[in-house]
């Protein structure tokens, strides 16, 4: 290995462990305000003790950081803007988006004090991520998405987009509904299984917010097609599932893990939807290499 390639690989972990280190510092300031608040914290059966929580949090902590550094290495622009699309991204899909699904299929409560409490970690991680990794060069040129053509060229797509992440949750869902749904019905695991007049709105819900918070990251977007696809892709699989299922120690491990495979398909296929969408295949020029310092 050259000394060029460990130095981008140690910087590279550096500045994950950086920002891994300001959301961990968010979660003990959200931590703080909720206890001083009195708010109710979900009620889990059998939570786990006090030492696993820290490890969680720990491994959230760097699992998250790892999905912002991705994402803030191809977002251009000044830093108060890539901070706030890094921000709302990993808000809405870590933090909000979550927490809708959890009130619909979950009966453990504390909604809204989760939605407060992803706040400030995900402020201050998106701010690291912003001041320690910078787009780089080899940039692609401005106005590269379809959003730098006539509104008649990208706005069927949005619909599309909207639509397209109900039918990729309902397939893949259905995929797993033999190994999942008795879990749902036992009352012991504290899940719920609404009917689908409840699933079609949330889940149409999620992917509007969910698009919502995506589409700057598009427009903002840098590098290569690939790489975008990646990101995304990671982002969406570790904030939507393999955080969250990895701290649920209390779910069994089929569950987990059926789970964890039904989110994961969901992840590939909604990022490779939107990048087929909304980023045109002609994009030379760019460059995938580890960020080795910030800009």
């Amino acid at each position: 290995m050259s000394t060029e390639k460990s130095t981008s690989i140690g910087t590279w972990i550096w500045k994950v462990l950086a920002i891994a280190a300001a959301y961990f510092v968010g979660t003990m300031i959200s931590g703080m305000v909720i206890t001083a608040a009195g708010m109710s914290w979900p009620a889990f059966p059998n939570p786990p003790s006090q030492t696993t929580n820290l490890v969680l949090g720990a491994l959230s902590a760097v699992l998250v950081a790892g999905c912002l550094a991705l994402l803030a290495w191809g977002v251009r622009g000044s830093q108060p803007v890539r901070w706030l699309v890094l921000a709302a991204f990993t808000y809405v899909i870590f933090g909000l988006n979550n927490q809708i699904e959890a009130a619909a299929f979950t009966a453990f409560g504390g909604t809204a004090t989760m939605i407060v409490f992803f706040v400030a970690p995900c402020l201050l991680g998106a701010a690291a991520a912003a001041w320690l990794v910078g787009p780089g060069t080899g940039l692609q040129p401005r106005g590269a998405t379809v959003f730098g053509r006539p509104a008649s060229a990208w706005w069927w797509r949005v619909m599309v987009a909207w639509l397209a992440f109900p039918v990729i949750y309902v397939f893949f869902g259905m995929l797993v509904s033999p190994i999942v749904v008795p879990f749902y019905k036992d009352p012991s695991f504290g899940l719920t299984l609404p009917g689908w007049n409840t699933i079609f709105p949330v889940v149409l819900l999620r992917s509007a917010l969910a698009l919502a918070v995506t589409l700057p990251v598009l427009v903002l977007w840098s590098r290569s097609r690939r790489a975008l696809f990646v990101s995304l892709a990671v982002a969406f699989f570790a904030m939507m599932g393999l955080i969250g299922l990895a701290a649920t120690t209390f779910f069994p491990p089929t569950l987990r893990i059926a789970h964890s495979i039904e989110i994961l398909g969901d992840a590939v296929v909604y990022a490779w939807v939107l990048v087929a969408l909304f980023i045109p295949k002609a994009r030379t020029g760019s460059t995938d290499r580890l960020p080795v310092a910030a800009e």
